[in-house]
């Protein structure tokens, strides 16, 4: 008996025997991508303790990772029966009501919980992006983008979408890519404004994981690219269509870029002689 808790400790095995320790210990394995282990270790806390509230917040986040917005919605729920100002549930609400393209219920708990903790950064970073201005609405690319012929679609790619620096649409696939469009113009934003609160500089490159899509996006200052893949898709695989696409992107606005070639008298003579 001795030796088998010895070995426990020694391997790091020993299971957490107080309910907060369970969930702290559910937080470093979700932080790891451990979150079968994470959610294992949740449901046990609050089978002990069915009010608790970091429990509650802890089962709707990893809820929120396995994509199951119902349920996470309703641990968040659960969290404001128990606590009405509960910052990390009303950030939680906001993020899905986000999610679900209620733009307008998403402020509205922003500003509630800001109101209530006005040096909350992360609701402050979601609303900033919320508040960006829309870029040009992708039905508005038949009358003023500019195709991109080379820009072909990967086999299971949902919608693309890209952007030039005024946040203009310069091009679709396809033409009118509702309800893809609201969503993959959005996603660069709210990625920059993570970003910003984490004081980590200009977004470059993002994976952005939505209801069930994953939007793989690159932006440099004169393009934003975003494309809209299934969630399944590899992340590898992802970042090798947005990259090929990137590639194509830049060269065929480099080429439209470059002015036409000069005629000469010369080249009108040859003509004119033949």
């Amino acid at each position: 008996m001795v030796f088998t808790r010895l070995l426990k400790a020694m391997t790091g095995s020993r299971q957490p025997e107080t309910v907060m320790a369970m969930f702290r210990q559910a937080g470093r394995y979700r932080d790891a991508g451990r979150f079968e282990e994470a959610v294992a270790l949740v449901e046990r806390g609050l089978k002990a303790d069915a009010d608790n509230i970091v429990g509650h917040l802890m089962a709707g986040s990893l809820h929120a990772v396995f994509r199951e917005m119902d349920r996470a919605k309703a641990e968040f729920e659960r969290v404001l029966t128990l606590d009405p100002v509960q910052p990390r549930a009303l950030l939680g609400l906001a993020r899905i009501a986000l999610e679900e393209g209620d733009v307008e219920a998403c402020r509205e708990g922003l500003a509630r919980a800001l109101r209530l903790y006005p040096d909350f950064p992360e609701a402050q970073a979601l609303l900033g992006a919320t508040a960006a201005p829309e870029p040009a609405p992708p039905a508005a690319v038949a009358r003023v983008g500019v195709p991109l012929e080379t820009l072909r679609l990967p086999a299971l790619a949902r919608a693309l979408i890209a952007c030039g620096p005024d946040g203009g649409v310069i091009t679709a696939r396809p033409d009118t890519v509702a309800p893809h469009g609201e969503r993959l113009a959005r996603a660069p934003r709210l990625a920059a404004a993570a970003l910003r609160s984490a004081r980590l500089g200009a977004l470059r490159r993002a994976v952005v994981d939505a209801a069930d899509e994953s939007y793989f996006v690159r932006i440099d200052a004169a393009l934003t690219l975003a494309l809209a893949l299934p969630r399944t898709t590899q992340i590898t695989q992802g970042l090798l269509e947005i990259n090929r696409l990137w590639a194509a992107a830049g060269h065929d606005l480099a080429v439209r870029a470059e002015p036409a070639p000069r005629s000469t008298g010369t080249d009108e003579g040859v003509r004119r002689d033949s």
